[in-house]
């Protein structure tokens, strides 16, 4: 390999392809830069990449600055692939998408050795990327996190995860550097764009035949995603169709349907009036006693008030993603069940969906609306949330006066959302038309290494929170908490003021536990008890039915079917069959085999309650 390292034909005055004689006495010089030996001054002219200029690294030259980097490049790409791929069932694969992505950047860049370090750096951005994404949510970046989410998304997790992004940012600026530092300072022989091309397509045929012996698109199944593997190769596959799909299908699903059960009437005295319905998103919310933290008597009655229902949420998420549990919450399926779709199902399921809660409820005469934190055009949530039947959404980002903006940006407050809510409704709360309003609340979202609130507000609970656990975000967690169990509290007392009289339903829930909790435990992300949040429910001037029985710990899927039974409300079908299956899926619901449950699915398809043509 031969390497001129910043010395052009122009130090001499002379051309680059000046002819060279004896009368020259630049040209043996220059030859022994270009080839490293004498005999190299008979070489024609023009065979360089290009020339680079004022660089000063002629004593580089002799050391064979080139071969060293080509061989360092090459441990480094072995050592980086295993590192990303994890263990060694993913490894041939790994290895073949290193050389694709070699063979697709050396297009571009004709030197052998300039483009074997670009793709080492465009490798370690994907490996950071994704490695990142696995440690604060558990699951690998995906080609659907940069055309689904992150024209959408990008700004609110750079602010929520500052600490982290900024850093990574960085990280990932020093890399492209290296990269230009490498491509600037570096010359030697251009591959032949003939070379190249042949070059390409071995590499294509190369990673197509271990891409189909290592099982194709279904090898990378979801959980194969969710275990600190397969970085670089699931990624790229990710692009080749390995999801996220164009089309949305069922991955536990029969193939003959499950008949639906027949209809189950409201279990209400004639005359009674039908409940309101209120539905709390609590944010990065989970009851500490699941990881054996003692609480105080406040947040006891928090997540297990004594005249309600209350247990153990199973949830698909870890660390974020509020969508997937949101979805699973309002249609009663899981995201999990759309596999590797299953982080963009608000993009890929909307319009999709024809049976869910809030449409189920606008069918019995229900008004039905939703309080969002976030914007309406992230993660496409206004479409989905109009297209399974809210017919009013609020979104806190385009609340006009007196709606305090400006607070919101600093503490994003449950009152906050609560106060604008009451208001939105208080007209509606003595119709005959009973209202359903869901809420989602944001406080105890984001990096809980930042303070939101002053340090001498809820000083006890931190100091007592930190003392039990050694961990100062546990301890901003519990003042975060602390807030929103009063929030929440007030709430509760002026709902039932201006309720005079007239019954409602509370119903509350976790979406999924914050990134801390998996360093506070000692778990990996992929540990099934970090998808574990809470669920309660309510009633209010009314009872909850004596005879509704639940499980130990219920998944997210079956809590709008629950819902609808703590109200007394007619169960259609669809609701009467999910009711049946709890005995079969309780929790987790997308991990069990039962064959009732995916000839349900079949059963959702055929009757066009989930729309997959």
């Amino acid at each position: 390999m031969t390497i001129v390292v910043g010395v052009s034909a122009n130090a001499c005055h002379l051309p680059a392809q000046t002819e060279q004689t004896d009368q020259n006495p630049c040209a043996v010089p220059l030859a022994l830069l270009f080839t490293g030996s004498a005999e190299s001054a008979k070489s024609p002219p023009g065979a360089l990449v290009r020339e680079h200029r004022g660089v000063g690294m002629l004593v580089l030259a002799s050391w064979g600055v080139g071969q060293w980097l080509g061989v360092a490049g090459l441990a480094a790409a072995l050592l980086l692939t295993v590192r990303l791929e994890g263990k060694p069932g993913t490894w041939p694969l790994g290895f073949s998408t290193f050389f694709l992505l070699f063979a697709f950047l050396h297009l571009f860049f004709p030197g052998a050795i300039v483009a074997l370090w670009m793709t080492l750096m465009l490798t370690a951005i994907i490996g950071i990327a994704s490695k990142l994404k696995y440690r604060y949510l558990g699951f690998n970046l995906l080609a659907g996190d940069l055309y689904h989410l992150a024209a959408s998304s990008w700004r609110s997790v750079f602010v929520d995860n500052a600490r982290m992004a900024i850093p990574a940012l960085f990280a990932g600026a020093a890399i492209v550097a290296v990269a230009m530092l490498i491509d600037i300072t570096l010359m030697e022989r251009a591959t032949s764009l003939s070379l190249r091309l042949a070059i390409f397509a071995v590499a294509v045929l190369i990673y197509m035949a271990v891409y189909r012996l290592s099982g194709g698109a279904p090898r990378f199944r979801f959980d194969l995603l969710t275990r600190d593997r397969a970085h670089l190769s699931a990624f790229v596959a990710s692009w080749l169709g390995a999801g996220p799909s164009r089309r949305p299908g069922f991955i536990d699903i029969a193939p003959d349907p499950l008949p639906f059960l027949s209809s189950v009437p409201a279990k209400r005295e004639n005359g009674e009036a039908r409940p309101h319905i209120f539905m709390i998103l609590h944010e990065s919310t989970f009851d500490p006693r699941h990881h054996g933290v003692p609480i105080n008597r406040a947040f006891e009655q928090f997540f297990s008030p004594a005249d309600g229902l209350s247990g153990a949420l199973h949830v698909d998420v870890f660390g974020g993603s509020t969508l997937q549990t949101e979805f699973s919450v309002l249609t009663g399926l899981s995201s999990l069940s759309f596999g590797n779709d299953s982080r963009f199902v608000f993009h890929l399921l909307a319009g999709r969906v024809r049976h869910s809660l809030p449409s189920a409820l606008s069918g019995m005469g229900y008004h039905v609306s939703h309080v969002s934190c976030d914007r309406p055009n992230f993660v496409n949530c206004d479409r989905f949330y109009k297209s399974i039947g809210f017919e009013d959404v609020a979104y806190v980002a385009t609340l006009p006066p007196p709606f305090d903006l400006g607070r919101w940006r600093r503490e994003r407050h449950d009152e906050q959302l609560y106060s604008h809510a009451l208001s939105r409704i208080a007209d509606r709360l003595g119709n005959e038309r009973p209202c359903f309003l869901s809420i989602m609340t944001l406080m105890n979202h984001g990096d809980h290494r930042r303070r939101i609130f002053p340090p001498e507000l809820q000083a006890d609970i931190r100091r007592e929170a930190v003392a039990l656990t050694g961990d100062e975000n546990y301890g901003e967690y519990a003042v975060r908490l602390a807030e929103s169990v009063e929030a929440y509290a007030a709430f509760r007392g002026q709902l039932e003021t201006a309720l005079n009289g007239r019954p409602a339903i509370v119903v509350r829930y976790g979406d999924h536990q914050p990134s801390f909790t998996a360093a506070l435990t000692g778990l990996p992300p992929s540990d099934r008890a970090l998808y574990k949040t809470f669920y309660a429910i309510e009633a209010i001037n009314s009872a909850l039915p004596a005879d509704m029985a639940v499980p130990a710990m219920l998944d997210a899927a079956f809590l709008s079917t629950l819902t609808m039974s703590a109200a007394r409300l007619p169960l259609d079908p669809v609701f009467a069959t999910r009711t049946a299956l709890l005995a079969d899926c309780a929790a987790p619901y997308f991990a069990s085999e039962s064959v009732r449950k995916k000839r349900f699915h079949r059963a959702l398809v055929e009757a066009g309650m989930v729309d997959l043509a």
